[in-house]
Parts: C-alpha cells; structure tokens; sequence
C-alpha cells in the first residue's frame, strides 16, 4: 500500500476515533465544570495533572522505543524482531508503571486534604494502566494500523462519559470523577492490550539480534524520556505549578484550565493527520529514508491547510463559545480563551518535524529546542502569572510553543533541504482571518448560541469562498484529500468528496495523481 492510501486510511480511522472521543469528553467536561464549579475543580484538575505527567512520561520513553523500532523492523519486513521488541518493552515497562503508581500513591497520602484523599488516590491508580497501555497503542501505531487503537478507545471514553454521568446524577462528586478515571483508563487498557498481545504473539519467533540495537534503543528511550519532560514543559499545562503557588486565586487554575482544554479540542485534525503521517514516517525510514523530507513537506501543508482557519476562526468566537458551554461562572475565563486558540497553533505544526528528527536518531535537536523553550516558558510565567493569573500562564506557554516548533522546523530545513510553503502559509492566514473577523461582526449582538450558529456559518462560507476564489487546493491534492474523504463512515464520505472536488477547479491528470501517490 503507497504512504498517500497509508496515511489516508489511518487519518480516517484515528479521526473517526478522536471525533467519538472528543464529543463525548466535552460533555463531560462541561459537566465536571458545571457540576464542582471553579472552586472545587482547581485542586482535582491539579492532582489529575500530577498524575497525568507521570503517566505521559512514563508512556513515553519505552513505548516510543517501540514505535520507532518496531515500525523499523516490520518496514523491512522482520516481524520476528519486532516480536522481541515488543516482548522484551512489555515486560520493562510493567514494572516502571508499578513504581510510578506506588509513588505517586504515597505522595497524595501526604498531600491531598481528607476530602479529596480517596478521589486522588483512585485518579493515581489509574497510572498503571495508562503506562502499560502505551505498549500495544505504540506497537499498533509501529505496524501503521491505527484502526486497533480504536475499539478501546471508544469504549473506554463511552465508560468515562457514563461514569461521569452517574457522578452528577447522584452527586458522587470529586471520587466519582477519580473512579470514572480509573474505570475508563482500566477499561482502555484491557480492551486494547488482549488482542494486540495475542495478534503480536502469533508472530514468528525467529529472529537475529541486530547488532548494537540495544544501546540504539536505551538511547532513544533515555531522550524520549528527556524530550517529553521538557515537552510537559513547552507543550502540556505546566505552568499549573506556578499558578498555584503564585496566584492567591485557586480560580485561576480551573479558567486555564478551561481555555486549555478549549483550544486543545481544535487540534484533533493536527492530531489525527499527525499521528497517522508520523506511522508512516517511522516506517519509512526503515524503507526509504531519503523520501522523509518530502514527506514531511506534505505534511505541513495539509497542517497549514486544516489548522490555521480552525484557530483563527475559533479565536473569533471564543468568547460565546466558553458562554454557552460553561456558563456565567467562568466569565473570568474570556481573556484566555481569546489568546489560547492563537497562541496554541504552533502544536499543531510541532509534529511532523519532531518524528522526522527522531527517525534519524536526532533527538539532541529536539532536546535543545524544547529546554530553550522551557527556559522562557518559566521565565515569561514567573514574570506574568502573578499579576495577570490564567492569561499571564497562556501567554507563556504560547511563546514557548513557538520558539519550540520554530526551532524544530529550522533544524529540519538545515538539516534535510526540507521545503516549506511559505507563500501558501501566508494566504491561508490572511483567509483565515478574513473569515473569522467576517464571523465575529455578524455574531458579536446576538446571543452566545446564536452568536456561534451564525458567526461560524458566516466564518465557513467566507473561508470556502476564498479557498475557492485563491486556488488554496491544488491538482494535486484531489487524490490525497479523496483518498482520505473514502476513509470516513459513508454519509460523511460523501460529503468531504464533494467539498474537496468543489473546491478544486482544475481537471485531474495521470501526473497529478502519480506525484502524489509518491508521497
């Protein structure tokens, strides 16, 4: 299968995924903010947090060891070795997971205040399950088969939304929401690890330890573990720390956190596409590593394409949207739900040149961007948060978000001779905001709902005009968006077809589609 019908058919199955996921988890959301309020939701946000960073650490090192040598392998087509890989990993990363969960417990013994003692202690536990779960996810992603991901998935996140659902009815409060954490990351694990394992295991056993694989793959793990740390940093909610030993206003936690989780939400194209294209490019380097920058190109376009209008057009519609959703007690929230759309979008671009970096066993670039990141991040925070609260903290993480991927982009094009679309990054960002300002001035008198409903259908038609008006697609984007449009559930698919064949106006050709089948 060429890497366009790859990455299509895993953009499709993870989008489908995240789409599910994301629904649910924001009425959810919603509800746990509604329900607790921003007084009682700062300290159970704060130790989910802490036990969050452990987690994602301690998924990251070894599971990522997986990805990239696995994918390695099974790209040359030894699955013998791959088996050993992810045998060898398992068993490493249960026990790392054990560690991590009993320290974490004692911490939260000593820390957490009685009533929310039990509630912590349940949201810790579900440590274990998310670190070991991070094996089959990653071995899945290795093999470029994201549809295994999904099951579990789904029916992990249908179990939190019903767990929550029952915490509000029958006002369970903050354990309710610590047992829906531990059931639905319980739940994930087991669904997920049964039959990746047993699908692993059938694999041949025969393998030849390559040489020196070891020392390459403590290597890696040492600075994936190092790189996702100092991404916690750049990347995650880190200044929660500061906000809550530098602002007398325990608010202040849950209205970033809000405008965060808000302006996270947008990502889910750059997370589908980037998930999906970063398989393939793992994969790659085990067939054919000179065709990654060209690749990776590819990739950012198509981020360009998709995630500036969705931030700029949400920036615009910001502040109806929090109205509507969270209601009046998050008022203080406006400012930083403003900022966090813009000052959040260099995430979705950081993907694709970090997984090309990693490929080549360049992992030291990507340490040196996210420490120098890191370093401004806590800088700009310590300076700004005391005075300002959530907007002072959204401020910072935003700067170092673009000074990281800034970095990491310009490494690439140093590095790889990788060849960026400038021109086409400018006009994306000047439709974009055109659509969003057109948007905001329609919807700015009129209710919160209505100022939504009509803002973003004022904001969508404007950007597909334009889209349309500017050539924004090219030729050679049919087959790749069509390809990835078949992938949908059928009345979708349907849909995105017909949008991407009325934005495109030139006629298909044989070339068109072999120079993107190449990619």
């Amino acid at each position: 299968m060429s890497n366009t019908k790859t990455i299509a058919k895993n953009t499709g199955w993870y989008g489908v995924e995240l789409a599910i996921e994301n629904i649910l988890t924001l009425f959810t959301s919603i509800a746990i903010a509604r329900y607790l309020g921003p007084e009682k939701m700062g300290y159970i946000i704060y130790v989910a947090y802490l036990a969050s960073i452990v987690g994602s650490l301690g998924a990251v090192g070894i599971p990522a060891t997986v990805q990239k040598y696995m994918a390695e392998y099974l790209g040359q087509g030894d699955r013998g070795t791959a088996r050993y890989i992810f045998l060898r990993t398992l068993v490493l990363q249960t026990i790392l997971a054990s560690v991590a969960t009993t320290g974490v417990i004692l911490w939260v013994l000593s820390d957490a205040s009685a009533e929310n003692r039990l509630a912590s202690i349940l949201i810790a536990l579900s440590i274990w399950p998310q670190m070991v779960n991070a094996v089959p996810a990653m071995a899945n992603a290795a093999a470029e088969d994201l549809y295994r991901n999904m099951p579990a998935s789904v029916i992990s996140i249908l179990v939190f939304f019903f767990g929550i659902a029952a915490t509000v009815v029958f006002h369970w409060g903050v354990i309710g929401v610590g047992a829906s954490m531990l059931a639905t990351r319980s739940v994930d694990f087991l669904v997920r690890f049964i039959p990746t394992f047993r699908w692993i295991f059938s694999w041949e056993t025969t393998h030849v330890y390559p040489e020196g694989l070891q020392k390459r793959a403590v290597d890696f793990a040492w600075k994936s573990l190092i790189t996702m740390g100092l991404g916690l940093v750049v990347w995650d909610r880190s200044e929660f720390f500061l906000l809550k030993y530098l602002c007398s206003d325990i608010r202040q936690i849950a209205f970033y956190s809000v405008a965060f989780s808000m302006a996270g939400r947008l990502l889910v194209t750059a997370n589908v596409f980037g998930s999906a294209a970063g398989a393939t490019i793992f994969a790659q380097y085990g067939r054919d590593g000179s065709k990654l920058p060209r690749l990776v190109s590819s990739a950012y376009r198509y981020l360009a394409i998709s995630s500036i209008p969705i931030h700029t057009i949400f920036t615009a519609l910001a502040v109806p949207t929090l109205l509507l959703l969270y209601g009046g007690k998050y008022k203080g929230a406006e400012a930083v739900v403003i900022l966090a759309p813009l000052l959040g979008m260099s995430k979705a671009f950081s993907g694709p040149a970090q997984t090309l970096l990693q490929s080549f066993e360049k992992q030291h670039w990507v340490i040196a961007a996210t420490s120098l990141a890191g370093i401004v991040d806590m800088g700009v925070a310590w300076v700004l948060i005391p005075r300002y609260g959530a907007v002072g903290a959204c401020i910072a993480n935003g700067v170092a978000q673009f000074v990281a991927a800034g970095l990491m982009w310009g490494v690439a094009i140093v590095l790889f001779k990788v060849r960026l679309p400038w021109m086409l990054t400018a006009k994306i960002a000047c439709i974009s905001i055109a659509a969003g300002l057109a948007g905001h001035f329609c919807g700015k008198s009129l209710a919160p709902l209505w100022a939504v409903l009509v803002g973003g259908a004022v904001s969508l038609t404007v950007l597909f005009a334009l889209f349309y008006l500017f050539r924004i697609l090219q030729e050679e984007d049919r087959y790749r968006l069509t390809q990835a449009a078949s992938m949908l559930p059928a009345p979708l698919s349907g849909v995105a077809r017909a949008a991407v064949l009325a934005l495109i106006r030139t006629r298909r050709t044989p070339l068109a589609a072999s120079n993107a089948e190449l990619l």
